[in-house]
């Protein structure tokens, strides 16, 4: 019936609409278009599984002989290089799409988005670098994001140690960040909490806390 019935937008022809199911989704190409796109795209495609001009391990095509994207390449002069000499979306002298009102990348603006979420992001990525590099990181405990989320919220926006309101915006006194109750051991859960910056940084907690 024609009610039943759907164009391919590649092919362009009307096929019933079981043609273009896929689990829940309503696809605009029919299964023999799909077939066919996917082949082509196999081909192209190198031993490392990826688009033979974009794999950098089989020197593909997009890279140039410094082994960087040649439009990223600050050597061959790419189209993607400002004249500051840096990628033209991150450069904040030349306005950048990926720079923000405040003069900073949008993504990692605390005043653009929700400062506790990139906080968070931070906290991690931070603590992992030292745990690893003083050799105390353990994997299998180590904080993640939702019991980090539930550290601050159990907070009430306090500090730890002086109960200092904090905020999680400005680089300040009373920026939250993860405190080590025992410093020897890692940031692994239950042995962290949120401390001032002032607090942390003075290792207030020492002081407070002497068994650790």
């Amino acid at each position: 019936m024609e009610s039943n019935l759907k164009k391919c937008s590649n092919c362009k022809k009307n096929y019933d609409f079981e043609q273009y199911t896929k689990g829940d989704k309503i696809l605009k190409t029919c299964l023999s278009c799909r077939n066919i796109l996917k082949k082509c795209r196999n081909k192209t495609k190198c031993i490392h599984g990826k688009s033979k001009t974009r794999c950098r391990k089989c020197g593909g095509s997009s890279f140039c002989h410094h082994n960087k994207r040649k439009t990223d390449c600050k050597e061959c002069g790419g189209s993607g290089i400002c004249i500051h000499s840096k990628i033209k979306y991150d450069c904040k002298l030349c306005g950048g799409s990926a720079i923000c009102i405040h003069n900073k990348l949008k993504g990692n603006c605390k005043e653009c988005n929700n400062p506790i979420h990139i906080t968070i992001k931070r906290m991690i990525n931070s603590s992992k670098k030292k745990d690893i590099k003083y050799n105390r990181y353990d994997e299998l405990n180590f904080v993640n994001y939702d019991y980090l989320k539930n550290l601050i919220s159990e907070s009430n926006y306090r500090c730890h140690y002086c109960q200092c309101e904090i905020q999680y915006t400005y680089y300040t006194d009373n920026l939250g960040t993860i405190e080590r109750l025992n410093n020897n051991l890692g940031h692994i859960i239950g042995n962290c909490k949120i401390a001032c910056r002032k607090c942390n940084y003075s290792k207030i907690g020492s002081t407070i806390n002497p068994q650790f």
